[in-house]
Formats: C-alpha cells, structure tokens, sequence
C-alpha cells in the first residue's frame, strides 16, 4: 500500500481548486478593514471537553466582538457527541454549523452520508495566511477523502517509546534502538540485569493500536487503501502477531494480557519496568513527582522497525472540526474554523496542553517550554514518518479491531506458525465482506 496516496491526491486537488479560483466567502471583509458580511449571525458549534476547547472558550469573546458573529458552544462527552451529530444530520442538519468529531472513527461514515461540506474552496480562498500546509501530512491524510479536505485537524498524538535513563544507562544504553533486532537485543540485556524490560498493552481490544506501529514497521497494514484488499492474513501481518505476542508474553510484568494503558503507565512510574509503549500524549503522568519515581530520568524514542528505514508509529488525529453539510450559515462557519485554527489560536492551545497538527506550533519555543527537548525531538521525527490511523480506517473500524484484538491474545498465549495464519485467514475473511459492504477500493 501507498500510505501517501491521499496526500497525492490532496495535493492535486488543492492545486486545480487554487487555479480555478472558485469558493466560497470564508472570512467576509474583515481582512480589508470593511463590513463583516456575517455580522450579526449565530452558529450552533458541537465541540467535546479538550485543552483546546479551553482556549477557544479564553478567546472567544474577541472573536465574537472581532466579527460580530455569536458562537454557541454546546460541549459533551465523545459518545453523546456523536449521538447528537447523528440525530441532527438525520434531521438535515440545519441546527448544526460547526461540528468537532473523531476522523479515524467517523470520518468515512460521515463523509459517506454528507453529513460533511467539502472545505477545498474555503481553504483555497483563506490563502497563504492560513497555511493549510503547515498540518502534517498524516494530519492532512486522516481529514481528507477523495483528494479532497472534510476538516480541519486539532489534537494529535503518536506512538512513542519511554524509557527510564538510568536503567538503561546500567547495561550500556543512552537511546532506543532504530531496529526491532536490535530492541531484542536490549530487552534481552535488562532481563539479564534483573530488570523487567517492557510495559505493553495486552489487553486484545486496547492493544490494537500499540499493535499497529509494529504492524506498520514490518511493512504491513490492515487493508490496502488502493484496492480494498483486507490483509489480516498476509505474511507480514503473521509475522507483526508474533512478534507483538513475544515481546508481551516475554518481556512484560506477569498479568500483561489484560493490561490497557493505565497498567501500562503505572508500570513504568512505579519502575517495575524499564520501557513503555503508547501514546506522548500521555507523557505527563511520568513527570509528576508526587506520583512517579521515575519523574527525573525519562528519556523518549521513536519506535523501532525491522529496519532503521521502516520505522511506522502512528501519529493520529484525536479531533478534527468541520463544517455541517446542512448549515445555513457556512461562511460564519468557516469564519470560525479558520480564526479557531489559526496559528496565532493552535499557539496558544498549545501552550496549554494541547498537541497540534500544525508543523509551526512544534517549531515555535514559545509552545514547547514546558515540554522534553527530546520528546519534541522524537515528536517531529515520528510525524516525518508517520501512519494516520492506529486501527482498521473503515466505517465498521471497531468490529475488526475486536476481531484483530482476539487475534493479538492468542499470539500472546503462545499461538505462532499455521495455527496464527488459520486464525487471521478467518478474520481476513469477515474484514474483507465488511470493506466489500462499505466499497472501499472499488
């Protein structure tokens, strides 16, 4: 699979819309100093509780007396967004102006239903200022589809490794190892050291997206993006199981096949493990002192790969925001998403907790003071190289993932060879009839 093919097609597609010239009115006249066309407007915005809502909230009144436009923020829990997403849309929309939801999750079902305006012609017209080409390339891939841009994405974060420097420092290591070969080789030397090298998601469900940065790094993938092949059962995808099931059922404390991310996490705090795999947006939790032992001697690593060169973490898009395909007031809308995704607002969310998707937030110091100079370091590395999604991309996502999951414990309780490939072959089978009902590649 091309992992770039939807940037491609991005880029072609934003290249014909900017020659063409054609759009739609985004930010009326304010640029020029004249009347705002939109002043006067109210807009509905369905937005989740997150640091970066915090700093729209901090901000919004400025906007609203910028522009003359009021912004109602209605907030509520992932699940109870979507439901109401749901209800509206079904509706037609009109009650919704600005909808903030999760790409990896809701972008094809949304997108396939039109619950979603096509945001090519705005970004076109908002031009240079805006730079929508400062959002990193998996960002861009996760937002789009067709070549063409649905929302515009906000919170991020990657699969990265952590590890304890002085543990490491002990059996003579100052970094993580760029090969899987070679991470063996140093999960091998703290076990002999008397240390318990790996903290890893085990839990089937809840290990998935761990899983595919490994997945990924031995050069395989859920499905073919081009043509729709499912490819559970390729040799690639047997060869990630197992290794994935190794390094659990080897490496990690006892009790690891039903661990999620806060086992994880209180593993390597606790220093009852050397390494850690999961999500940087995490981070935190290791660097408070009143609650870890290791709050000064965490050090940060891009995941490994079968080789230096296929080195594949996930770097995902949390939340994104688009424009409800059923609004009446679509310039205000987009008003709003270009003055709340701005570089001057994605800065200031930044600064205050927030992970972006744009490349010149991670570039400005003044948003990474508080942070790791080496987990911004690990942090742009691994968006360079970076897989967009960390599970099956499809509507019916969390079916293959419960199936991929059960795949992953019995690789952790010692399945491998033709009895591993039996068992992808059959969950090939059901991922494969579900792409085939959504017409993915066809």
């Amino acid at each position: 699979m091309k992992k770039k093919l939807l940037s491609t097609l991005l880029a072609i597609t934003m290249t014909v819309t900017v020659i063409a010239g054609c759009g739609n009115s985004s930010s009326g006249d304010d640029s020029t100093g004249n009347e705002n066309s939109n002043e006067g407007v109210t807009i509905s915005v369905l937005c989740p509780s997150t640091p970066y809502i915090l700093t729209i909230e901090s901000k919004l009144s400025e906007f609203e007396e910028e522009t003359g436009i009021k912004v109602e923020l209605d907030q509520y829990e992932n699940d109870q967004l979507s439901n109401q997403i749901a209800v509206n849309a079904a509706a037609g929309g009109s009650e919704l102006d600005v909808i903030f939801y999760r790409p990896i999750q809701e972008n094809l079902s949304f997108i396939s239903k039109g619950w979603l305006e096509n945001l090519d012609s705005y970004i076109a017209e908002a031009g240079d200022e805006y730079d929508y080409d400062d959002y990193t390339e998996s960002a861009k891939e996760i937002t789009s589809s067709d070549g063409s841009v649905y929302s515009i994405p906000l919170v991020t974060e990657r699969e990265i490794v952590q590890y304890n420097v002085d543990m490491l420092a002990e059996v003579g290591y100052d970094s993580i190892p760029k090969t899987y070969d070679e991470f063996i080789e140093l999960c091998d030397k703290l076990q002999a050291a008397g240390y318990t090298p790996l903290g890893l998601r085990g839990e089937g469900n809840a290990a998935v997206t761990q899983f595919s940065g490994f997945l990924y790094g031995f050069g395989g993938d859920f499905y073919d993006l081009e043509t729709g092949e499912a490819l559970i059962a390729s040799d690639e995808f047997v060869e990630a199981l197992e290794f994935y099931g190794m390094l659990c059922s080897t490496y990690c404390p006892v009790g690891e096949i039903n661990a999620g991310w806060e086992e994880t996490s209180n593993w390597f705090t606790q220093e009852q493990v050397a390494m850690r795999i999961d999500a940087d947006s995490q981070y935190s939790y290791a660097l408070d002192p009143d609650n870890s032992l290791v709050a000064d001697k965490v050090g940060y690593g891009v995941l490994p790969g079968e080789t230096a060169d296929s080195r594949s973490p996930y770097s995902i898009v949390a939340w994104s925001m688009g424009i409800s395909s059923g609004s009446e007031n679509k310039d205000a809308a987009w008003q709003f998403i270009e003055w709340a995704s701005s570089k001057e607002i994605d800065l200031l969310a930044q600064q205050e907790g927030n992970f972006s998707a744009r490349n010149s937030t991670w570039a400005d110091s003044a948003s990474t003071d508080d942070l790791p100079e080496q987990l911004i370091e690990v942090i742009e590395s691994s968006n360079e190289i970076a897989y967009p999604y960390d599970r099956p991309y499809m509507q019916d996502g969390a079916e293959a993932r419960t199936a991929i999951g059960e795949l992953i414990t019995k690789a952790e309780e010692g399945m491998t060879g033709d009895d591993l490939k039996a068992a992808c072959t059959e969950v090939n089978e059901m991922v494969q009839s579900l792409l085939d009902e959504e017409g993915i590649g066809k």
